[in-house]
């Protein structure tokens, strides 16, 4: 009896090695069958070097460094990214990522095409440049009477909406469905109340657009966005119900962003609920996770190895737990991970209660 079950186990076992080599051979030959990334030199003007346009705009290049724009190729997480050998890795595999964390140019692509990877000053990120030099020349809403260059006017920087889906979708509106932000923003009331990726993500401000120069209206450059405490919780709308078969209900809906909630990567939204009986005491903790979570943790932790669970716009999400008998609370954690920061701490970013 026991040589039938060991046998039967080590056919089981085999079948599961050999599905997950198939897998990765699957895999594999996919990724090598398409071209290498394509990386060349970026586009700049002929007479102002990328460092110019960051002395003379100090204001906006202040705000700029303190974006994850600036920081898309020197943040934390990319340092992982090398210290473990995947920036080897994803360009052995055409996994193409730096064509948007250092794009050789936004401005002159075809309608759906993604940025190529720049050759040089890749530790600047995305900037100035990457969204600010077309082949014709530096491009802008128009041009002022005291600028000391030429500035192109282009409607795109007129018009938060054609900004919105012709150059921030240029990177994020990736490939796979889960990491397409603009799309999804579009199809949401937002859109079509003319709300656009650039009234949340670079609301305007009172600020100069160049050292010296006078405070006028213009748009932030801190682009942001989850790494914002105030953004993170104010995406938050989460409820406690309570039913008649005893039972708390915890809800999330995601009707406060024009998103999927998270975004994009493999940041989750953790929902931590706690029952507490007449003395206080937890009696039982339940935690769920929405989000992008590794399949094989610590190993590939990048797409396509995620099992994605992010809440879609529109969508609710229950976290149903049975309560004991008696009375006592029922508490809501909500906390924020973020694959960037790499802490192993989560933000706290709203908590609600309600007795039962």
């Amino acid at each position: 009896m026991m040589r039938a079950v060991l046998k039967s186990l080590a056919i089981v076992l085999a079948a599961v090695v050999a599905l997950l080599l198939s897998g990765a051979v699957y895999f594999t030959v996919r990724a090598l069958a398409r071209e290498r990334p394509e990386v060349r030199p970026g586009t700049e003007h002929s007479s102002l070097s990328r460092e110019s346009c960051s002395d003379c705009h100090a204001p906006i290049a202040a705000e700029w460094r303190e974006s994850f724009h600036f920081r898309s190729v020197t943040g934390p997480f990319w340092e992982r990214v090398r210290a473990k050998g995947y920036a080897g890795l994803f360009t052995t595999l055409r996994v193409p990522c730096m064509n948007c964390h250092a794009p050789a140019n936004v401005l002159d692509l075809a309608a759906g095409a993604y940025p190529v990877e720049r050759s040089e000053a890749v530790e600047r990120g995305v900037d100035c440049v990457s969204c600010h030099v077309s082949e014709r020349g530096i491009v802008g809403p128009g041009r002022l009477l005291e600028a000391p260059h030429e500035v192109i006017g282009d409607e795109r920087f007129r018009d938060p909406a054609l900004a919105s889906a012709t150059v921030c979708a240029r990177c994020h509106d990736e490939p796979a469905e889960h990491a397409r932000t603009v799309a999804a923003w579009q199809r949401t009331p937002f859109a079509g109340n003319g709300v656009t990726c650039l009234h949340c993500h670079m609301p305007e401000v009172e600020s100069p657009l160049v050292t010296g120069g006078p405070a006028r209206r213009r748009r932030s450059h801190a682009f942001l966005a989850d790494k914002n405490l105030e953004m993170l919780r104010s995406a938050l709308n989460a409820s406690i119900s309570l039913t008649g078969d005893h039972k708390a209900v915890v809800r999330i809906i995601n009707d406060r962003i024009g998103h999927a909630l998270p975004a994009s990567g493999m940041n989750s939204l953790i929902v931590k609920v706690t029952l507490r009986g007449e003395n206080g005491r937890p009696v039982e903790v339940v935690e769920r996770a929405f989000g992008s979570k590794e399949w094989i943790p610590g190993y590939l932790d990048f797409r396509p190895f995620l099992n994605v669970t992010k809440i879609p716009y529109g969508e609710a999400r229950d976290v149903v737990v049975d309560l004991p008998s008696g009375h006592g609370e029922v508490t809501a954690e909500f906390s924020y991970r973020d694959w960037w920061t790499l802490t192993d701490r989560d933000t706290l970013i709203g908590e609600i209660a309600r007795a039962y």
